[in-house]
């Protein structure tokens, strides 16, 4: 009920905000989202931080704005980050690592403007070594959790001829994979199957005919459902699925409504983030104690990490009705172990390969993967 609401508060306030770009007169508002270069309607990170900010923001009687930035390059970003600054917002949120760089040199520029960054930590451009001053709550995720749970719910659900598809070998790609091997591992442990899983790096992360291709071969070998990791390369494996009558799984946002054969996703909930951590500035007011010079992991245990529970825009709309077996009980039942320590599950693992690319091997002994058989396609 919740995200229903937001998602028409979030429309009922969209319309003041569209006009206010970098090159708006000064204002009054405190709660400014810098997007990625798009809107906040394309059921991406934007839309859920700014369903996250405006719900916070209507029930304290804040002023909220978000900005298309012109340019989505660092100095582009940077010009309107300044520009929020500058017209005097006093908390501002992006989302993402293309503002990793970005926040780092606004942190200090603006010491008495608090910073939001989800999904990124910042740095310098010259480094990839961490630098969160006081002013910025750097936010992370546990994708290897929820990974984990794909991987258990579309083996609990049957499937056992799967596939993970994911763009490059970076940190949160290896995440999601690591944790549907052994989400896999689990369910097919306690139901005694044995499944078999392609595991593929595409080399990019764009919707193209190369990836929907590759996808398709995934599914004409014999995969019946595809975990998908990779921006808009997970489009691909999408069109793949719907023409050979596959499903998928995809990661980070809920996608959904990309096709029908999307039976979930495994999300970072960026909404619950951005409630927490301006209820620290507002609320408790321990924002400098508990987020504030801190990277911080949302997972599990406090709801920042998991499968989709709800239909964006569909107050009735069930986000399990797309499973044959799995429930939403199911579900529940699983995560309160990930978030009780239960279940632990690895986030990485050493291989030979410096780019990360893991060999069947390594999976295999890193993970205790005995009870299937995983292929890794080069």
């Amino acid at each position: 009920m919740k995200k229903a609401i937001s998602a028409l508060l979030s429309a009922l306030i969209l319309i003041p905000c569209i006009a206010l770009f970098s090159s708006c007169s000064k204002a009054k508002y405190e709660l400014v989202l810098i997007t990625m270069g798009g809107g906040v309607t394309g059921k991406n990170y934007d839309q859920s931080a700014w369903d996250g900010m405006t719900e916070f923001a209507i029930e304290h009687g804040l002023d909220c704005r978000y900005f298309i930035p012109a340019s989505t390059t660092h100095d582009g970003l940077l010009s309107q980050v300044r520009s929020a600054a500058d017209d005097g917002a006093k908390v501002i949120v992006t989302a993402g690592k293309k503002f990793e760089t970005v926040i780092n040199t606004a942190q200090r520029e603006y010491p008495d403007v608090k910073f939001i960054l989800l999904d990124g930590m910042p740095h310098p451009a010259d480094t990839s070594v961490d630098d969160v001053k006081e002013n910025t709550a750097s936010i992370l995720y546990n994708a290897e959790q929820a990974g984990f749970l794909a991987g258990y719910a579309a083996v609990s659900d049957g499937y056992t001829s799967l596939g993970f598809m994911g763009g490059f070998p970076d940190t949160d790609t290896k995440a999601y994979g690591y944790g549907f091997l052994q989400g896999v591992k689990y369910a097919a442990s306690a139901q005694g199957v044995t499944p078999e899983i392609r595991y593929q790096y595409t080399g990019n992360t764009e919707k193209n005919d190369d990836n929907k291709q590759k996808a398709a071969d995934m599914y004409v070998n014999g995969a019946d459902l595809i975990f998908a990791s990779g921006g808009d390369m997970e489009l691909s494996v999408a069109d793949a699925a719907t023409d050979k009558r596959g499903k998928v799984i995809c990661s980070d946002t809920d996608k959904r409504h990309a096709s029908n054969a999307v039976i979930t996703s495994a999300v970072k909930d960026v909404s619950t983030a951005v409630r927490s951590v301006l209820g620290s500035i507002y609320d408790t007011k321990d924002f400098e104690q508990k987020y504030g010079g801190k990277i911080t992991y949302y997972n599990a245990s406090n709801g920042g990490a998991g499968l989709s529970t709800f239909v964006i825009n569909d107050i009735n709309g069930d986000a399990f009705d797309r499973f044959i077996k799995f429930t939403k009980e199911d579900y529940q039942a699983i995560l309160s172990k990930l978030a009780s320590g239960e279940i632990t599950v690895k986030r990485d693992i050493p291989t030979e390969d410096r780019g990360g690319y893991a060999k069947a091997e390594e999976l295999i002994s890193a993970f205790g993967l005995d009870n299937m058989t995983v292929n890794v396609i080069q």
